[in-house]
């Protein structure tokens, strides 16, 4: 009870802010909750929608003023409310901002003088933070303690808690380095792409550096950071398979709880795991855990469209066509999948022409011909999808024996390769654009394509994945299409033969 009056007297004599917080149960409302419920509903986006909503007979620009300064002042204090639950935040997050607002009471007791209420907070606030390694909040509430012991002259707590402020020092250093080399890395990456290769050249140097922090540090910020800028850098090079090392050895630091199993992002380490086996061409094993990890993503969230994305492109990129046309319709039967942004949904369409392309089924027939005639065009950081969009005219005119119109889709990829293929790393789409050049300067002879096609097929087979950074998406690989164009090939002579 003593507790309950001392925090009462406080309360009491500090008086609380008029209009401090929204109220959402007020049975007549005020401008402020009229305000933002336009806002939450969309019903004004502007200064002047705001004005002619709040005050339809009478503007007063100067009322709109107080008004949303009224509003601005309650909705920040309503942050210290919010409900931080749900599979949209982290369980970490949570933790942390718990320990963030037992903080803030404890630093109002400390300043009131109301030390022996202040304490149990701040030991609370310790043992969280040191369990989850928040090491920022363990100092914080680390200092707060010092102050505390020494008014209540516990000279024994005193020592305890220096010496335990002496080694979070050292792991605050060591996660201050770390972050600040992160953030460096952030600003170079994100800059010009002769920048970014740039800094690339010199990006081992760091990892290493951060590699060693972590090493000797032993906390979870030095290897989250670390771990980070290792799959984003490795990423850039196109060295998937370091990625997949990477991931992997995360995974089973997860599993031995030699990392912080409810700060670590378990799900995104799965996602990258299955991406790195793809573009690493690791196929059985990305299938094995794809299959296996499913489960792990929620089937209502975008990040299980984007884990499933990886998991289709596995099954076609083994020639698994009939676990791919599952997939396909477990992804497009999604009740969420018409909430998902529209430019992913034709993303989603083109992946499906692909599949029914390339493993037709006789008991569902795919509409092709409207998909090719009426391909959605992406922009230019999106190349690779305007690449099998291209491609996959071709190849759909080249099944239909449409000559005429094939050559001038030909036209057509000449001139987007001589715009767009500048880079080393669009490699591989050049290559196979000189191979489909290769048929039409045979006339479409399968023999003749097949003989001189040779040597640009094993150069096709030779070139490296390139990063995703740079790297044009290949729905099915290249060399399955090369594969697929031959036969449609025999298939046109054939019909040239009997004409």
């Amino acid at each position: 009870m003593e507790e309950l009056k001392k925090l009462a007297q406080i309360i009491h004599k500090r008086g609380i802010a008029e209009d401090s917080l929204v109220d959402f149960k007020r049975q007549k409302p005020t401008k402020e909750w009229l305000l933002f419920d336009a806002l939450i509903k969309g019903l004004v986006s502007s200064e002047s929608e705001a004005l002619k909503y709040l005050y339809p007979d009478s503007p007063s620009a100067s009322g709109l003023k107080m008004v949303k300064s009224r509003l601005r002042k309650k909705l920040l204090n309503q942050l210290f409310f919010l409900e931080f639950q749900g599979q949209s935040f982290k369980a970490s997050h949570a933790v942390e901002q718990e320990c963030f607002a037992k903080l803030y009471q404890a630093r109002i007791l400390v300043n009131s003088g109301a030390y022996e209420v202040a304490l149990p907070l701040l030991k609370q606030v310790l043992g969280t933070s040191e369990e989850y390694s928040f090491n920022d909040v363990a100092y914080l509430a680390l200092r707060s303690l010092l102050h505390i012991y020494v008014n209540l002259g516990k000279k024994k707590e005193f020592a305890k808690a220096s010496s335990q402020l002496k080694k979070i020092s050292a792991c605050m250093l060591a996660d201050q380095e770390s972050e600040k080399l992160i953030l460096e890395s952030t600003l170079e990456l994100n800059s010009s792409v002769a920048a970014r290769k740039k800094y690339l050249d010199r990006i081992d140097v760091i990892l290493e550096e951060m590699h060693s922090l972590w090493i000797n540090a032993q906390t979870y910020d030095t290897f989250d950071n670390y771990y980070r800028l290792s799959i984003w850098a490795q990423e850039l090079k196109g060295n998937f398979q370091s990625i997949v090392e990477l991931s992997d050895n995360s995974e089973d630091l997860l599993k031995t709880e030699k990392i912080h199993p409810q700060r670590f992002d378990h799900r995104f380490n799965k996602y990258i795991q299955v991406y790195a086996h793809l573009r690493a061409k690791k196929l059985e094993k990305g299938l094995q855990l794809a299959k296996s990890y499913e489960e792990a993503f929620n089937p209502s969230s975008n990040n299980w469209f984007a884990f499933m994305e990886n998991y289709l492109l596995l099954a076609l990129h083994s020639k698994r066509y009939t676990e791919a046309h599952y997939l396909l319709e477990k992804i497009l039967s999604n009740p969420f999948f018409n909430k998902i942004n529209k430019m992913a949904q034709e993303r989603w369409y083109l992946f499906e022409a692909y599949v029914h392309f390339v493993d037709p089924l006789k008991k569902k027939p795919f509409k092709l011909q409207e998909l090719v005639q009426n391909a959605p065009s992406y922009s230019k950081d999106k190349e690779g999808f305007n690449v099998a969009i291209l491609i996959l005219q071709v190849m759909y005119y080249l099944e239909k024996h449409e000559i005429e119109t094939l050559e001038y889709r030909m036209e057509a990829l000449k001139k987007y390769a001589h715009n767009h293929f500048k880079d080393s790393f669009s490699d591989r789409s050049r290559t196979f654009f000189r191979l489909l050049g290769v048929m039409v300067r045979t006339d479409f002879d399968p023999w003749e394509t097949s003989k001189k096609s040779y040597y640009l097929y094993q150069k096709l087979q030779r070139i490296p994945t390139p990063g995703d950074a740079y790297a044009e998406t290949e729905i099915i690989p290249y060399e399955h299409l090369w594969e697929l164009i031959l036969k449609m090939l025999h298939g046109l002579s054939k019909a040239r033969a009997k004409a």
